[in-house]
């Protein structure tokens, strides 16, 4: 089996609801692919999370004060509608009817905000299970850790100049690039943290460099439980992780954060920052 053909059977290989052939050829495959054991490894990490949420359930005292209030309103007190008294579906005022439209919508809530609660935690566990398999392979292949987020993303290909029109700014490789380098593409990838325009950028000597501006605070999501210390480079304080023979940087710029990806050392990261602040970019402020 093929990893698109694994990855589409993830989910009922982990909740076991596979044939035992399928099973075992998907587990096959998982035993030699990092790459999809990877994807699993955020299967697993869901349902931990998953687990360990509880539905709320309404008190007694709430659905005494519903009670209440239901007792308040007395039987066609004020009826906006005359009902006929030989009809008793119209034994309700209109008030009283508010009051249990709004009891059902309350309890409805209650339940959306829990699912909501769930889908944004899954979603952002889900995109650091991803992310960190998109670091591990762009130490060795950019061009497939770049196929990992152009896969489990929307995304577009745009010219760094004309990308105001997808997102309203400008980003920085618009105002051209340190003279070692050379852009190769820019996107703009809707993760679940945020919408970021994302630029591979290219070294004299063809290896590459990954520079994402994005809006999310919280940068160190990105990084997962990887290792990570704070320091000044120049005059911003970064957040790195160290990556095999590479590094990851992030910091605030502005408005918005950098993330660099495939960094060589700490150096480079000062000339990016540099760049940076000589340019003055107004599209970051």
């Amino acid at each position: 089996m093929n990893c698109s053909e694994v990855q589409e059977l993830l989910s009922a290989y982990y909740d076991g609801e596979l044939a035992d052939d399928q099973r075992d050829r998907v587990s096959a495959h998982i035993g030699t692919c990092t790459k999809c054991a990877g994807e699993l490894t955020g299967f697993e990490k869901l349902s931990r999370m998953a687990s360990v949420l509880s539905e709320p359930v309404p008190t007694q005292q709430i659905w005494s004060q519903i009670n209440q209030k239901l007792d308040e309103q007395s039987i066609c007190e004020n009826p906006i509608l005359k009902p006929d008294h030989n009809d008793r579906r119209l034994s309700f005022s209109v008030p009283k009817l508010f009051v249990l439209a709004a009891t059902i919508l309350t309890a409805v809530g209650i339940s959306w905000f829990t699912y909501q609660s769930w889908f944004t935690h899954g979603n952002h566990v889900h995109f650091t299970a991803v992310f960190s398999h998109y670091l591990d392979e762009f130490v060795h292949d950019p061009d497939a850790a770049q196929q990992i987020l152009l896969g489990k993303y929307e995304n577009k290909l745009i010219d760094p100049n004309r990308a105001v029109e997808q997102i309203g700014y400008r980003p920085s490789v618009a105002n051209g690039l340190p003279a070692e380098y050379t852009l190769e593409s820019t996107h703009v990838i809707k993760m679940p943290c945020c919408t970021c325009v994302q630029s591979i950028c290219k070294r004299n000597d063809g290896s590459k460099m990954a520079i994402f501006e994005h809006d999310d605070k919280e940068t160190k999501e990105w990084f997962g439980d990887r290792p990570n210390i704070s320091v000044y480079c120049k005059d911003k304080q970064c957040c790195l992780v160290e990556l095999d023979k590479q590094i990851a940087a992030s910091w605030k710029q502005g408005s918005r954060h950098i993330t660099l990806v495939g960094v060589r050392d700490v150096a480079e990261v000062n000339e990016i920052i540099s760049w940076l602040n000589e340019k003055k970019q107004p599209v970051l402020n």
